[in-house]
């Protein structure tokens, strides 16, 4: 279990250091995924799993990385408009998203939980970002837009990634890795697109990136692949919330976020419906 919290703890610091790197979203996500996915390449070839990486799934992996990439194009933007700890509380609304698709296409069946979770889910989002929503900038309510949609595509890229690996019989791993290279590709394609430049300003961005990539990425999410498997099924949903709560906690200490006691009381309603979406399978 360990394990487990420590990968949860990473990746809390991953949209801290998009922020930090200073880089254009798309260029951000090409370091952060071509270098954790060199990352896992080398975790998987010092476990002798390298070989895993087979032709089969590279092919099988393609429709996981479309859904990926149409999230950190969408999480990076919204972390560059609203700031890392409200996009981080936004991207992992995916819970409830990946619960309504899963009721409304695979037909599961409907929870006690489920059912609970939606309506708190949709008064802490108000109390977020619904009061002062007049007030936003038009900036900052797209910002709250990528958000959302980074909740969508993260859902559907956990949607495609379990069918995936249900026929691919592989390593999770192998086929995250996969995954995270052919999407550093492709967001290394928009930005060469947009006519980014690839230059790291400074040693501070140097430090964030390869922070995001190396330790964020390929430790952080090698820990939680390994981990969720010897927790019990109560504990997933709880330990990786604290995800989205420290990551709006390190906006606060290192960005000088300022909050309301409305806005607090969202963000409680929030991870509380997060946590709950996060039992449906349970019910």
């Amino acid at each position: 279990m360990t394990g487990f919290i420590v990968g949860a703890v990473i990746i809390s610091f991953s949209s801290i250091m998009v922020r930090l790197a200073d880089v254009p979203p798309d260029v951000a996500g090409f370091y952060r995924l071509t270098g954790g996915g060199l990352g896992m390449a080398v975790i998987l070839w010092r476990l002798g799993k390298l070989r895993q990486m087979t032709p089969h799934v590279w092919r099988w992996s393609l429709v996981s990385a479309v859904f990926f990439a149409a999230d950190f194009y969408c999480w990076h933007r919204a972390i560059g408009l609203v700031g890392p700890g409200l996009a981080t509380m936004l991207a992992n609304f995916q819970v409830i998203a990946l619960a309504a698709v899963s009721v409304l296409f695979l037909r599961e069946r409907v929870s006690r939980p489920f059912l609970l979770a939606i309506p708190m889910a949709l008064t802490g989002l108000y109390l977020m970002v619904g009061v002062s929503w007049a007030s936003f900038t038009p900036e900052f309510r797209l910002g709250v837009v990528y958000g959302l949609l980074t909740a969508l595509f993260y859902a559907l890229y956990l949607l495609a990634l379990k069918f995936s690996l249900s026929r691919a019989g592989v390593d999770a791993l192998a086929m995250a890795g996969a995954v995270a290279l052919i999407t550093g590709l492709m967001l290394g394609g928009l930005a060469l697109g947009r006519g980014d430049s690839f230059a790291i300003p400074d040693t501070r961005s140097l430090a964030a990136l390869a922070a995001l990539a190396l330790v964020c990425h390929a430790v952080g999410w090698y820990l939680i692949t390994r981990g969720i498997q010897q927790v019990r099924t109560s504990l997933v949903g709880l330990i990786l919330l604290l995800q989205p709560t420290l990551s709006y906690v390190w906006d606060i200490l290192f960005f000088d976020k300022a909050t309301s006691p409305v806005e607090l009381t969202g963000v409680a309603l929030a991870l509380a419906a997060i946590y709950l979406g996060s039992l449906k399978k349970q019910g």
